[in-house]
């Protein structure tokens, strides 16, 4: 289970320091019948009972803020990024979600300054005149995953950057990253 607050623990959060700025601050006396700590309790209960129920529902998306899986009755799960990069961390508690499905998650991480050998890399023109490896991010919003499928994730710089994510139809199919420093052509 990852340790990021949710949308409901935020929530609760916020309306619980609601409750208690509402009622240490003077109230006039007509409007402290309809604002009472006991109702605004009520409420903030019944908003994290609700926002439970969308989550622990089958069929909804799941997962953490970076990312939403969608199970669907024919074995087949619907990967969606809700944020360009998911971090190494998440892409961990991915692959413990994705296993029961019989859906695999690789993630690789590389050492700073390497690539992955055959990748395209786009190269820039510092200020002093040095040249510096662009890398571009490759991320469908939507994969629809099936049983045996491997998702694969190649980070950047120890796992400070999300680089890329394929999908394999098996684990015969993955083809490794062979790490390579990257050199611009014409050097």
């Amino acid at each position: 289970m990852t340790t990021r607050t949710t949308f409901e623990d935020r929530l609760l959060t916020e309306l619980q320091g609601e409750i208690e700025r509402r009622e240490s601050a003077p109230v006039p006396a007509v409007r402290r019948a309809l604002l009472t700590g006991r109702r605004l309790a009520l409420a903030a209960g019944v908003c994290a009972a609700a926002g439970l129920a969308v989550v622990l529902s089958p069929g909804t998306p799941a997962g953490s803020a970076a990312y939403a899986l969608e199970r669907h009755e024919d074995g087949t799960v619907t990967l969606t990024a809700n944020e360009q990069y998911i971090d190494v961390e998440d892409q961990r508690e991915l692959a413990r979600e994705l296993r029961p499905n019989g859906i695999e998650v690789e993630v690789q991480i590389l050492r700073p300054g390497y690539g992955c050998k055959g990748d395209m890399v786009l190269w820039a023109h510092t200020a002093k005149g040095g040249v510096v490896p662009l890398f571009t991010f490759q991320w469908a919003r939507k994969i629809t995953l099936h049983r045996g499928n491997v998702l694969v994730f190649v980070n950047f710089n120890d796992g400070a950057q999300p680089h890329k994510v394929d999908v394999y139809p098996t684990e015969a199919d993955v083809e490794p990253c062979v790490p390579v420093k990257p050199t611009p052509s014409g050097s």
